[in-house]
């Protein structure tokens, strides 16, 4: 019974553990007019490449995919009247 109470617990442990390293926070990406329109990934480096005026830090992670970490920032509900 004991085995059996391990495996469970063991079962449920390792997709709970995955599911909390998925939640790692990233910046959004800005909702401002220079970011406006970049649907590709050639986009971001025109301005984040490694010679270019805001490049990526140091400490960033080397995958050049953009998109899988940052996200579009919601925008507000548009006023009404």
């Amino acid at each position: 019974m004991k085995k059996h109470i391990f495996y469970l617990t063991l079962i449920l442990l390792v997709p709970l553990t995955l599911y909390i390293l998925s939640l790692k926070t990233v910046s959004p990406i800005p909702s401002d007019d220079n970011h406006a329109g970049i649907s590709e990934i050639k986009g971001c480096f025109e301005c984040h490449g490694d010679d270019k005026e805001f490049p990526k830090k140091k400490t960033h992670p080397p995958k050049d995919q953009c998109f899988n970490c940052h996200k579009a920032a919601k925008k507000p509900p548009a006023a009404k009247g």
